[in-house]
């Protein structure tokens, strides 16, 4: 009867310590979030006024982002950049593909980069920026515009936004994040194992309590001649 009493007691006591062994780990719940921005994962990209690559401003630079304010089939009705010295903030439409929607936004959302415009006196304005009276003057840079074999810079200046000849495409780049790797097998085996070892005590328990309970009624019901 001892010796039963003191096998159940060993066994209950190897179930309490190996307890947060056998318990599956507890996972974080995560709630769903509301995608708000995409990253351009291609460099033809185009910032449209409209739902029509004809009305198309500029390409978003590559690895920097826009945000999403609504859908509608295959465009995202978008905004890009932020009000600040030099830029504004614009509206309109992109087309989704290429685009990668993503819950945690880069450092830098949107490229913020002025470039020096050099205009001589004796030459008409470049694209469809107003006369200016300075021959250096610092733009808002937002994306490149490609026509054919021409490639255009998409400027803001003085509360214009216009067109000056040549592509700035040497900016640095948002770092893209590193794929997921693959659940470790070693993790799985591991939990096998566990669970193995947790079933394995169990019956050990179970068989000393039918033990006790078939000792402790022979001690009650049996008394043997004297």
């Amino acid at each position: 009867m001892k010796a039963a009493k003191l096998t159940l007691c060993a066994i209950i006591a190897a179930l309490i310590l190996l307890s947060p062994l056998l318990l599956p780990a507890t996972r974080t719940v995560s709630h769903a979030r509301v995608t708000r921005y995409a990253r351009a994962d291609a460099r033809d990209i185009y910032f449209c006024e409209r739902k029509d690559l004809n009305y198309a401003l500029f390409t978003i630079p590559y690895t920097y982002c826009v945000e999403i304010l609504s859908s509608d089939g295959e465009w995202y009705y978008v905004k890009y950049a932020e009000d600040t010295s030099i830029y504004r903030a614009l509206y309109g439409y992109c087309l989704s593909a290429n685009l990668t929607p993503i819950d945690e936004p880069p450092a830098n959302i949107y490229l913020d980069m002025p470039v020096t415009v050099t205009f001589k006196p004796d030459s008409p304005p470049i694209g469809s920026l107003p006369v200016l009276n300075e021959l250096n003057v610092t733009v808002a840079f937002y994306g490149t515009y490609y026509s054919g074999a021409s490639a255009y810079s998409y400027v803001y200046y003085d509360g214009t936004f216009g067109y000056i000849y040549g592509a700035n495409d040497d900016y640095p780049l948002n770092e893209l994040p590193q794929p997921t790797p693959p659940p470790d097998d070693k993790t799985e085996s591991g939990s096998n194992s566990k669970l193995l070892i947790g079933l394995a005590l169990a019956a050990l328990a179970a068989a000393a309590l039918v033990l006790i309970y078939f000792t402790s009624r022979k001690s009650k019901y049996f008394r043997p001649d004297r």
